[in-house]
């Protein structure tokens, strides 16, 4: 399946304000599926850090009017509402969601959930225990208030 879209989900900044390695991974593993040619666009999602996720793109080859910016969201339903909102603007409805493994089944289950022809970009990135624990958490959060 060919995208519209590929969508790079925020994560926290480092202590130095640049990306944090979660963070970095993502933006990576977005533009790398950019270069295998899955999509013609690229859009970064987060309040904080979607200027910077741009930023990297762009260093790494990414023509900068090629990537659209989400700059409001801060959680991954927010990411998920928001981008589903932008892609609408720009008649696009099948994203290529760029998150971690643990992350993943969430993030895309609430692309759905807004109308998204969402799949789930697979790489291999960090996948520290806290963030695993605090996945579980989430996603039962978010399937008791039918986010996903």
């Amino acid at each position: 399946m060919s995208f519209d879209v590929i969508v790079v989900l925020g994560a926290a900044l480092g202590p130095d304000g640049d990306l944090g390695v979660a963070l970095a991974e993502r933006v990576g593993a977005g533009v790398e599926a950019w270069r295998s040619g899955l999509a013609p666009r690229m859009m970064m999602t987060g309040a904080l850090e979607a200027e910077l996720m741009k930023r990297r793109a762009v260093k790494l080859g990414v023509p900068a009017e090629q990537i659209l910016v989400e700059p409001t969201a801060l959680t991954t339903r927010e990411n998920a509402v928001r981008c589903a909102e932008l892609m609408r603007r720009h008649g696009l409805t099948r994203a290529l969601v760029v998150t971690q493994g643990y992350h993943r089944p969430r993030a895309v289950a609430a692309f759905r959930r807004v109308g998204v022809a969402a799949e789930g970009y697979r790489f291999v990135g960090s996948t520290r225990w806290k963030l695993r624990a605090r996945e579980v958490v989430a996603r039962l959060a978010y399937r008791a208030r039918g986010w996903i």
